[in-house]
This record gives C-alpha cells, sequence and structure tokens, in this order.
C-alpha cells in the first residue's frame, strides 16, 4: 500500500537537523518490533538491550506487531509486511505446526505464552484486554491491507471469541480481566470504568446486535459518553479515571485513541485526551530541570521489574519519552521534547541491532539502565510518531482503526452455547469434550462456508474425536441448534 501523504500548513516546523533526528526515531523505533518478531511470526514482550532474550510471546504485544507492520508498510520501510501479517494471523488462529496458543474454551488467549510450543508461561491469566489487542489488531491490518487472505484470518480470529463473555455488569460497568478455562469470568477479577478496558467494551458493543445484551447496555450505560464516566482534576485539568481519588498511567487514554474509533473520532473523548496530556506535563514542573521531560508511562522501573507511572505515583521518577510521543496528534510541541531528548542523551539507549533509541530513564538515579524495552508500552513511540503531518498524518488511525464489524456472529446460537454447553480443550489436536448435554445427542461438524465434514452421535464420555479433521475454525451444531465453535490444530 502506497504511502499516505496529508498536506497540511504546519504552525510548528522542526529543524533540518530536527527532523533528521525524528525520522531515526521513527525508523528506530519499528526496529524495535523486528527484534521481538518471531519466526513463528509472534511477538515477544520484550526485547533485551544485551544479553540473550528470555521474555515469552505477549499476545498484545503480538497486536502491536501486526499494527507496526502496517505502518512500515505505509512508510515503505519493508516490502513484505503483508506476508508477515499473514504469517502472524495465521499462527493466532492455530494454523501453525508446532505452535498452539493457550486459549478458553470462548476463545480468549493466555497473556503470556512460550514461544514454541503456544503454553501458558509466566503463569499468566487468560486475559480479556490483551486479547482484544489482538483482535483490534487484527482488525486493523484488515482494514489497512485489504487483502482477502488477511480478511479471511482475521474475520476466524473473530468468530472463535465470544466477546461477551468478559463482560460481568452493565449496571456498574464491570468487566472481566480474567477468564477460566471453561471460558467464564473470574469473579474477584473485575475493572470498573474508566481505563484501557474500554477497548473492550468497544468490541464486545459490536459483536453484539442485541440493544438488551449486557454489552450493548454497559457502553450505553458508561462509554458512549464520557459525561458518564468518573474524573478527577489536576492543576485544573479534568481527566478521565477509574476513581475519584487516583490517577490512571497516560497509556490508557493512549491506547484508547489508538485503538478504539469511537474515542478517537469524538470530540468530547478527544478534550479528555488533551486534558491527560496537559496533566501529564503540568505534574513535572515539581520535578523539572528541563521542561521537555515529562510523560507517566508503564515499562521498566528500579523498585519493581515494572511499574505503571501516574501523577503522584512515580516513586523512581522515571520519565517516559513514548507518552511524549503518544499524545503528538493533541501535542505537536511533543516533536521538539523528543529531539531535545535525543540531544541531551537522556533516554537514549542502543538497541542490540546498533540503532540508538528512547525510553524510560530516571531523574532519581542516573546510573540505572533498564535490562529491555518492553513492546507493549513502546508501542505508542511509533505510533505516536506515525501521526506527524510529515509521516502519515492525524487521519490515519481514525481511517483504519474504524474497523468494519460486519462479520459473522449470532447471538442466539452464542447465548444457547453459554447456557446449556462447553466445549474443552479448544483448541484441540484430537478429542474435544462436551459437557453440560445430555447422552447421546446427535451433532453435525461444519467449516466456516458451511461444508459438513463429520456427523455422529456424542458417545457416554461426551467426547468427539477430531483427528481427521484439518487445521481450521469449525462450527459443532446439536440437534436442537445449540452450537459450538472449536478450532483444530
Amino acid at each position: 500500500m502506497k504511502r499516505i501523504l496529508f498536506f497540511l500548513i504546519l504552525i510548528y516546523s522542526p529543524t533540518l537537523q530536527g527532523q533528521t533526528t525524528i525520522d531515526t526515531i521513527f525508523r528506530n523505533s519499528y526496529k524495535v518490533f523486528e527484534l521481538q518478531r518471531l519466526p513463528n511470526g509472534m511477538y515477544r514482550d520484550a526485547k533485551l538491550f544485551s544479553g540473550a532474550d528470555y521474555h515469552p510471546i505477549s499476545i498484545s504485544n503480538t497486536g502491536m506487531g501486526l499494527i507496526s507492520l502496517c505502518i512500515a508498510d505505509a512508510m515503505n520501510w519493508i516490502d513484505n509486511a503483508q506476508e508477515l501479517a499473514l504469517a502472524t494471523l495465521k499462527t493466532v488462529n492455530g494454523h501453525h505446526p508446532t505452535f498452539n496458543p493457550d486459549r478458553t474454551a470462548n476463545g480468549y488467549f493466555r497473556h503470556f505464552m512460550d514461544i514454541n510450543t503456544g503454553a501458558q508461561m509466566w503463569n499468566s491469566e487468560y486475559s480479556t484486554i490483551d486479547t482484544d489487542i489482538l483482535m483490534s489488531a487484527a482488525l486493523f491490518a484488515k482494514e489497512y491491507f485489504q487483502n482477502d487472505s488477511i480478511s479471511h484470518y482475521a474475520t476466524t480470529l473473530w468468530s472463535s471469541i465470544e466477546f461477551e463473555a468478559a463482560i460481568n455488569d452493565p449496571a456498574n460497568g464491570s468487566i472481566f480481566l480474567s477468564m477460566n478455562a471453561d471460558g467464564s469470568g473470574i469473579p474477584n477479577s473485575l475493572t470498573l470504568p474508566y481505563s484501557e478496558y474500554m477497548i473492550v467494551a468497544w468490541i464486545s458493543k459490536n459483536a453484539s446486535d442485541d440493544p438488551n445484551s449486557k454489552s450493548q447496555q454497559l457502553w450505553n450505560n458508561f462509554y458512549n459518553s464520557p459525561v458518564q464516566l468518573p474524573k478527577i482534576n489536576y492543576n485544573n485539568f479534568e481527566v478521565l479515571t477509574d476513581n475519584s481519588t487516583s490517577f490512571l498511567s497516560s497509556f490508557t487514554h493512549q491506547f484508547n485513541y489508538y485503538l478504539c474509533h469511537h474515542f478517537t473520532s469524538t470530540a468530547e473523548y478527544l478534550d479528555y485526551f488533551e486534558n491527560a496530556q496537559n496533566a501529564d506535563f503540568s505534574w513535572w514542573s515539581n520535578f523539572h530541570e528541563q521542561d521537555y521531560e515529562w510523560g507517566l508511562g508503564a515499562g521498566s522501573a528500579i523498585s519493581n521489574p515494572y511499574q505503571a507511572n501516574a501523577i503522584n505515583n512515580n516513586v523512581d521518577t522515571i520519565i517516559s519519552p513514548h507518552i511524549i510521543a503518544g499524545f503528538l496528534p493533541v501535542n505537536l510541541s511533543g516533536e521538539e521534547d523528543l529531539v531535545n531528548l535525543w540531544n541531551d542523551h537522556k533516554g537514549k539507549y542502543t538497541l542490540p541491532s546498533g540503532d540508538p533509541i528512547l525510553w524510560r530513564y530516571s531523574k532519581n538515579d542516573n546510573n540505572w539502565l533498564p535490562n529491555e524495552i518492553i513492546g507493549i508500552d513502546h508501542s505508542t513511540l511509533l505510533f505516536g510518531l506515525a501521526t506527524l503531518p510529515q509521516n502519515l498524518g492525524e487521519n490515519f488511525f481514525p481511517t483504519y482503526n474504524n474497523f468494519s464489524f460486519d462479520l459473522p456472529t449470532n447471538t442466539t446460537e452464542v447465548k444457547k452455547e453459554l447456557q446449556y454447553y462447553s466445549l474443552y480443550p479448544n483448541p484441540s489436536t484430537q478429542l474435544i469434550k462436551i459437557s453440560g448435554v445430555m447422552h447421546p445427542a446427535n451433532y453435525t461438524i461444519y467449516t466456516t462456508s458451511g461444508k459438513e465434514v463429520l456427523k455422529g452421535q456424542l458417545n457416554a464420555n461426551g467426547e468427539i474425536n477430531i483427528q481427521g479433521l484439518n487445521t481450521d475454525l469449525y462450527f459443532l451444531v446439536f440437534e436442537d441448534g445449540a452450537v459450538l465453535r472449536f478450532i483444530k490444530h
């Protein structure tokens, strides 16, 4: 796809030297994702600055990797982006000879997975937000590439997840953070509005065409307008939050801007996005030596291996350049701040490839060096720089995060699935076991195109042998009309 050009009259324009610096930071921010990409198309959670990599796959960073491919293609940095994106989408759908991603019965992925097998790593949870970041990125790639194969596998991924299962209570806006293997939500693992889980609410809302569904109710009760969300004030800047006593890390607002079209395209949300930027910058006046040092983000830290810093919650006084970049759509002067950090060697590190990059540093401890660069947090450096007028422009994300949700779902079938039957394991290589159904029961298995491939009667153990099926997504239909979806690996 050809690079998109936007011709704008600029109030702020960097010097030629500054522009060269920005070009370097932008190009090298993509190289981080190149270094995190694995041969199977998945992406590690992080890249070490030195030494042997040990971080597992992050399913959310795999999503960010997909969007990085769209940017790299639009900038003409690489010529095989479609091929790489397709390989990633095939692997996340279970179409890889050795990699079988660990998922719930209704499609949710582990946060972290083994780089070779897809098995659980680091005792990680089945995560709703990480799964929906991946889903958002797959739909982003579908919109951007307009490639039939990419569209097919993005749609297959969409069809394999029951998004409404993530919604707990539309009355209080609670969303499950984590899921059980059988696809049910974990009751003591909940989040309330507002946070980056707006992405989960957005995807779930658009997966349901029933106005009375939990997803639609939750969205209308809380997210349709920011008026309905909790807020907090810092230096006369009113900011969205999940309670009235503390602030959220700035990445929460940025993830919503880049991945949730309703946020990106709604004037009221954009006002709060700008307020978040102003509040972040204003808080740093308590510590300023240079006013270009600001940014409250997440990533490597000193007192803990990982921190999500926010206003009044930054014990190591860590500055996040990727947050400065992430706010560029509403703060073009951040471009100059990034150039000044670069020129003053603040937060400037060298990747194993020999390419310099900006990343987190501490004003408390000049000797602290982060061990790694974490992909999911680093992503807003790449995304924000992409929005600059001289790069892809401010319309790049609003264009491609405006997903077409005209995708195959069946609310009635899904309700039957959740109410009566469950299927495990999913994906599976040989046997699937059905619970919640009276035996014997007649069934038929169909491909996504509607072709009948297997018929039979459920045995006393509730098992079906699927070893003879090709690797793909299938629908298991019982004679009472109930439908279960599963993946044969």
